[in-house]
């Protein structure tokens, strides 16, 4: 056979392998060997066929990426009490269909048992009842899908707790691939919130005064300085001052506040003094007035819930307390009964010389106060001559007084036997440490009694 040109050619039943290719397809490829022979005809003689089947290289793609704790790939808020959610997509860029198990890796203060993980139902937005919880997660080649990754934010978080994680997500054809490195952050969210106790009675003289105490409470989770909260004051025509914690009293509530440079961390209470100071010659039961308000400025946003921002009011009502003093005297005959044990009245008012006459004395307070220093004087006139005197009083826990000069005093009534002219004091001891001050009272009602035995000359 003469033979020409001796050539190969390798001819392939299917396409050339490319990245990409579907695992489980076959390559298949012949070679031939061409020629002419001696008649001149081109002679193509096959090899034998070659078959190749490509194999499943597997790949998992998790974004976004977040490569460490401290550079976390997406940060969001989570609202105490309830769940905190990062949004991630998963792609299968492998040749083959593959199942991805999911697992968390978190960072100290993060619990991996409670991440629960949620594949999206094709809208994009979080929907618990729509979403369903999974722990693989399983695609075809170059298929993406979304899933939410949730951590439920404790009800006493503080404003700077934060929960970081990663999800890993691990192919189960070959579990040496893994996408480990996404990480995400949970922040709390800020929750400013307060209380403002409470509405206040008192009362005061006139002059005089009285201090309230109010309790700014902060419930949130942040804590609060000057800056965050509004305070204000109306009403009250009397005089006011004003101290906010430990800052200098001042004669308004915002220069109150201003002076007040400390911090009012979460679960804390702040005082709010109030001291009211009446003026001089307000009739009894008189009373002012003061509403006080709170509340807190700092804007609402993303990251910050105010729920305190609505002013809460009180008031402080002050009535003045003033005893009002009224004294009744009358005469009754002891005829010649110097003990005066059984007095009668005085017909026609009419007496003779060497009569007993008793003098009765009723003092009485008839006003919403007490009356300060309550003393009984009587002075015997012109014609009469002085027996005895002693005294009562309708009130408890105190002790009679007795006094010729109403300085010097003594528990028990000194001898008027005999005298003219005498003045006798009878005083209510109140608080017992044996003299008569203005620290002595007489309540609103009680009475205090003299009685004192005279005989005409």
């Amino acid at each position: 056979m003469k033979r020409l040109l001796l050539t190969a050619l390798l001819a392939a039943s299917s396409a050339a392998l490319a990245a990409g290719t579907s695992a489980g397809t076959t390559i298949t490829n012949t070679a031939s060997l061409e020629s002419v022979d001696d008649a001149g005809q081109d002679v193509s003689t096959p090899s034998n066929a070659v078959t190749l089947t490509v194999k499943h290289v597997p790949a998992v793609d998790v974004t976004p990426d977040g490569g460490s704790p401290d550079a976390p790939g997406q940060t969001v808020i989570g609202v105490p009490g309830q769940d905190g959610v990062l949004t991630y997509q998963i792609k299968n860029p492998s040749n083959g269909p593959d199942t991805y198990d999911l697992t968390t890796r978190t960072q100290p203060g993060t619990d991996p048992g409670k991440v629960t993980y949620y594949l999206d139902d094709g809208d994009g937005v979080f929907t618990p009842g729509k979403d369903g919880v999974v722990t693989t997660i399983t695609l075809q080649p170059d298929e993406q899908r979304t899933f939410f990754v949730t951590y439920p934010v404790p009800t006493d978080a503080t404003n700077t707790t934060s929960f970081t994680l990663t999800p890993v997500a691990t192919s189960t054809t070959d579990r040496q691939v893994q996408d480990t490195g996404n990480y995400g952050r949970i922040d709390t969210q800020q929750v400013l919130r307060l209380t403002f106790t409470q509405n206040e009675t008192g009362n005061a003289t006139s002059p005089g005064g009285v201090t309230y105490t109010h309790a700014l409470r902060n419930t949130g989770n942040t804590p609060l300085r000057a800056q965050d909260l509004t305070l204000t004051s109306e009403g009250g025509a009397w005089t006011y001052t004003y101290q906010v914690g430990d800052g200098a009293a001042r004669p308004t509530l915002a220069d109150a506040l201003a002076a007040w440079t400390g911090t009012l961390g979460s679960s804390e209470t702040l005082s709010l003094r109030v001291t009211v100071t009446a003026p001089a010659g307000l009739a009894s039961s008189t009373q002012d007035t003061l509403t006080l308000s709170a509340a807190i400025k700092t804007a609402s946003t993303a990251a910050v819930n105010n729920q305190s921002p609505t002013p809460q009011r009180l008031t402080d009502t002050t009535t003045i307390l003033k005893g009002v003093p009224g004294a009744v005297k009358s005469a009754q005959s002891c005829g010649t009964d110097p003990a005066c044990l059984a007095p009668t009245a005085i017909p026609d008012a009419q007496v003779a010389p060497n009569q007993y006459v008793l003098y009765l004395v009723t003092g009485n307070n008839t006003g919403n106060g007490a009356l300060r220093r309550p003393v009984l004087k009587d002075v015997l006139p012109e014609h009469l001559k002085g027996v005895a005197f002693s005294g009562s009083v309708s009130a408890s826990g105190g002790q009679m007084l007795y006094s010729l000069d109403n300085r010097t005093w003594n528990v028990t009534p000194p001898s008027i036997a005999g005298t003219e002219g005498v003045a006798v004091y009878v005083g209510y001891d109140s608080n017992k440490d044996g003299t008569m001050t203005t620290d002595d009272t007489l309540a609103p009602g009680a009475n205090l009694n003299l009685k004192l035995i005279t005989v005409v000359k």
